[in-house]
């Protein structure tokens, strides 16, 4: 049923059980899967903002890119021990799901599988929500998946990585 499928795979452990959910649907169908980092927006600092790490635009695109591609190189060492056929990519816009969305649809994936934070109502309000967001705008069907508590992963994946922002980044792949 699917040939091609998005994982949206970000700097921390929400991105796993969808790394993992997803790479099980990609071994099941013996589709590829295309790993999809959105890159942060800087932010410009006012008067009453604290400074940004690395606080030159210059400087935090750098960060960006290099956490972007060490979290691709993770993802990538693991599509490849479970023998998914993978690639990796980011991209940035102003809104992350728009980026999400239209990348998608560009690149022909048929499936977007990201990780949700299980946040409450209240906590969508202040801090928003991609996945929501996601929802209503992508060109094709979203999985969304949560850790929930005392539940492992997929038994038929063994993981090695239990939070991406831990793993060391592997040499290229």
């Amino acid at each position: 049923m699917y040939e091609r499928m998005m994982i949206v795979v970000e700097d921390g452990d929400v991105s796993v059980p969808a790394m993992e959910e997803g790479l099980a649907l990609a071994r099941v169908h013996g589709a590829e899967v295309l790993f999809f980092h959105v890159l942060p927006n800087y932010v410009v600092p006012t008067m009453d903002m604290p400074p940004m790490l690395g606080g030159e635009p210059e400087q935090f695109r750098q960060a960006a890119e290099q956490t972007a591609q060490r979290v691709l190189a993770v993802a990538g060492q693991r599509a490849a021990e479970v023998g998914v056929r993978f690639s990796g990519v980011s991209g940035s816009a102003s809104d992350a799901a728009e980026c999400i969305a239209s990348a998608a649809g560009s690149r022909g994936s048929q499936l977007i599988v990201i990780g949700s934070h299980g946040r409450t109502a209240l906590q969508r309000l202040i801090f928003g929500s991609v996945v929501t967001r996601l929802i209503t705008l992508a060109p094709v069907p979203v999985l969304v998946c949560k850790k929930q508590e005392g539940q492992s992963l997929r038994a038929d994946l063994p993981s090695q990585h239990g939070d991406l922002s831990e793993s060391p980044a592997p040499g290229p792949t």
